[in-house]
């Protein structure tokens, strides 16, 4: 079966596209990868081995060209060199990454493929902000379009039909990784030391909170410390973050270290992995850690977070910025019940081992062609 995967920008940075990709064609799907962007095609990310590439308005070696082409991105639409490429590849169904790329396969165009549009965070966030938008009824107009909106939480599924009416809806989870035992984190081995791993950003990810609990409990647990890696894009909040350690006196106990390349290695380093997200579609951060064995704590609030971690189980939910303090000092203080809760987070990840999830998107994909060709 073909398949056309469209993402508008940054496509080479993506690792949940490169694995998704891979499970694609490791079922022996034929798989486009499609972009249109003159400057923001992106770079890190090696597409797997037999999957194509293209992009629709790419930089060449031809000065002239790339003059053209930079000027019909400035000034142009999309939406017909995406017509003519559908036309002339004919894919069996198509999976659109942001609702632009809905927008550029579906505008002023009536082909009969199927479409999957994809919903990779919490869809209340996303589809809240989209309805601000000027092109939100042209949106909603293009999502007539759509045979399966696709989200990454059974418990998500509700969500859609207050924004698209009628809207069939499918559950496929993010792929986990999954390490064998040599490779997992030792907590036998205690590090004192907590990590969040998140891009560091005030009103989405919020390590303020996580700052705030650790003030409460720091004078009982002098010698640990507090990371935080992941992107920096707000230098304004790293400087707030620094100010609230200050102000608690345990300045040097948080750090800031930015982000990681082998970002195994530091959950590794780590006992704990404090997790204060508003909202997550599946948080593979969160995941990757359970999986190579840490205890987490979250909020109850936060979707995702409190369906991966299952209190008392692999890790706590707390009400609260002082219940999650409360929860810090039970798993700093009691290094059996980090293991048992690091042993557990293994356990449950293993249902999102990459083979089950290519396994889940295999079958939704032949039965949405089949229901198409009714």
């Amino acid at each position: 079966m073909k398949i056309m995967v469209v993402k508008d920008r940054n496509v080479l940075n993506t690792k949940f596209l490169a694995q998704f990709v891979s499970s694609l064609s490791s079922k022996g799907h034929e798989v486009l990868v499609v972009c249109d962007t003159y400057r923001k095609q992106g770079s890190g990310v090696t597409l797997p081995e037999g999957v194509r590439f293209v992009n629709l308005n790419g930089k060449t070696k031809n000065p002239l060209v790339n003059f053209w082409h930079k000027a019909r991105e400035i000034f142009g639409t999309p939406v017909f060199r995406f017509s003519r490429f559908i036309e002339k590849e004919k894919p069996d169904i198509i999976f659109c990454y942001f609702f632009v790329d809905l927008y550029n396969v579906t505008f002023l165009q009536r082909h009969n493929i199927p479409i999957v549009m994809m919903m990779h965070c919490y869809p209340p966030a996303m589809l809240g902000r989209l309805q601000k938008k000027s092109k939100w009824r042209i949106y909603q107009k293009c999502a007539e379009q759509v045979s399966v909106f696709h989200v990454l939480m059974k418990s998500y599924e509700k969500t859609i039909a207050p924004y698209f009416e009628n809207a069939k809806v499918a559950t496929v989870p993010n792929e986990v990784v999954q390490l064998p035992e040599a490779e997992r984190v030792n907590l036998e081995q205690e590090k004192k030391r907590i990590i969040y791993v998140a891009r560091v950003e005030k009103e989405g990810k919020r390590q303020h909170l996580i700052v705030e609990a650790f003030a409460k409990v720091a004078k009982d647990f002098p010698d640990w410390v507090v990371e935080f890696w992941g992107l920096q894009k707000y230098q304004n909040y790293n400087d707030e973050l620094m100010a609230l350690a200050r102000k608690y006196g345990i300045e040097n106990n948080i750090k800031i270290m930015g982000y990681s390349d082998n970002i195994q290695d530091v959950y590794r380093t780590a006992d704990i992995h404090a997790f204060a997200s508003l909202h997550e579609g599946f948080s593979l951060a969160l995941a990757d850690g359970m999986a190579i064995g840490l205890p987490s704590i979250g909020f109850k609030e936060t979707p995702s977070v409190n369906e991966l971690i299952l209190d008392g189980h692999n890790g706590f939910l707390a009400e609260d910025v002082d219940d999650f303090a409360e929860k810090m000092r039970r798993l700093m203080s009691d290094k059996a019940l980090r293991i048992q809760f690091g042993k557990n987070a293994v356990e449950d990840m293993k249902a999102y081992a990459p083979e089950i999830v290519a396994e889940q998107w295999d079958e939704l994909i032949r039965k949405i062609v089949k229901d198409e060709k009714k």
